[in-house]
């Protein structure tokens, strides 16, 4: 019996995972179409790093899958050789009230995933770079760290081609046209040239609407900012010392290569509030007032920033469902087309697995997570399109 010809448009973090599951299950027609390059500057799997947590307040099944996509990160280093996570452990700067600090612990306890509480005095005597005076909580979990986004994707462009698969950079998809089951599905190229084939998985983030706009997904496109910061002290801020951390909306991480793989040097934090709604092809813009007000924010969470040059700063995209639950289903009208959306924020150290729960949609087999939660179905009481049932 002849194997389906895949397609998956779009090679960030969930496009390239799909198409290195599906080739590990032994598919063989595997094509992955993008729009520019692995890793361009404009995808929101872009970068050098992306923070691993547990943490997910009472949300069990997130914390689950965080510990599942650890064990595939594990793996992908191990049957390729790269260093692609850097434990460097997570700071939680919260407080009791907060139905995120306290949740998070006990979940994670109750689970065995190891986890200390420290009192404001131990923290302050541990982490003496962190102001803790607006926090009464303080969390610790040594198995969080830092995800090496770039050299995963590319550790993943190198796996597919190493499985048979193919990866067509320069390629932007402008169509879809799947009038017929009894036809095949067929992708109008920006050069002009249809590609044909039996099944297609669109991980194209904030293009999404540009595709699918039929459905009318509920997918905010929004603007983000990274904020790297030079001329601190190595020996208070360097990994091993000072820890990735979360407080309130602001996350960041220890001194590390940023920007580029031999770039300098800087500590990266960001907020994860939602910004502005735009349009994911209009020229990124540096609203510097969001940028004042996040750095006002950092720096009264850590002193030594007040003294530090932020040297750089990156605009960023999320897709962000209401919900802030990922997306990962079928299209209603056509199940041979596949599509993951909101991803945003919180997807990329999910990537092995969300490329194993995007095959198990392609191929129709069990998947290792239930899917029932990112199911498009659960919008159907705010839904414009056709029916989800």
């Amino acid at each position: 019996m002849s194997q389906p010809r895949i397609a998956i448009v779009g090679a960030g973090i969930a496009g390239l995972s799909t198409a290195y599951a599906l080739l590990k299950q032994g598919m063989k027609h595997v094509t992955v179409l993008e729009q520019a390059t692995v890793d361009h500057r404009r995808s929101t799997s872009h970068g050098i790093s992306r923070l691993l947590r547990f943490e997910y307040g009472a949300d069990l099944l997130y914390t689950e899958m965080v510990r599942l996509s650890l064990n595939r990160w594990r793996n992908l280093e191990r049957a390729t050789r790269r260093t692609l996570y850097t434990p460097t452990g997570l700071l939680v700067i919260g407080r009791e009230d907060d139905n995120f600090t306290r949740s998070s612990y006990y979940l994670l306890r109750e689970v065995g995933i190891a986890t200390e509480r420290l009192s404001r005095h131990a923290c302050m005597q541990r982490f003496p770079q962190f102001d803790l005076q607006k926090h009464d909580m303080f969390t610790y979990n040594v198995n969080a760290g830092i995800l090496h986004a770039s050299l995963c994707l590319q550790t993943l462009k190198s796996s597919i081609f190493d499985l048979g698969g193919d990866i067509v950079e320069g390629q932007r998809v402008q169509a879809l046209s799947h009038d017929s089951w009894q036809r095949p599905i067929c992708l109008r190229l920006n050069s002009g040239d249809e590609y044909c084939v039996d099944k297609v998985v669109l991980c194209i983030g904030p293009w999404i609407h540009r595709l699918l706009s039929c459905l009318h997904l509920p997918v905010r496109l929004t603007r983000q900012y990274l904020l790297y910061f030079a001329n601190l002290p190595l020996a208070s801020f360097k990994a091993q010392i000072f820890p990735a951390f979360i407080s309130d909306d602001l996350y960041g991480f220890p001194i590390h290569s940023t920007c580029s793989a031999h770039g300098p040097a800087w500590l990266k934090a960001a907020s994860h509030s939602f910004g502005a709604t735009i349009d994911p092809d209009e020229a990124p813009t540096i609203d510097t007032r969001i940028i004042d007000q996040i750095t006002r924010k950092l720096r009264d969470l850590l002193p030594a920033l007040r003294e530090a040059e932020l040297a750089h700063i990156d605009a960023c995209m999320y897709d962000v469902s209401p919900d802030e639950d990922f997306i990962l289903d079928r299209l209603p009208d056509d199940p041979r087309i596949v599509f993951a959306t909101g991803l945003s924020g919180h997807g990329f150290k999910f990537g092995p697995l969300l490329g194993e729960l995007l095959a198990s949609l392609v191929c129709d087999k069990e998947p290792p997570v239930p899917l029932e939660r990112f199911r498009l179905a659960r919008f159907a009481h705010q839904w414009q399109g056709s029916s989800v049932a």
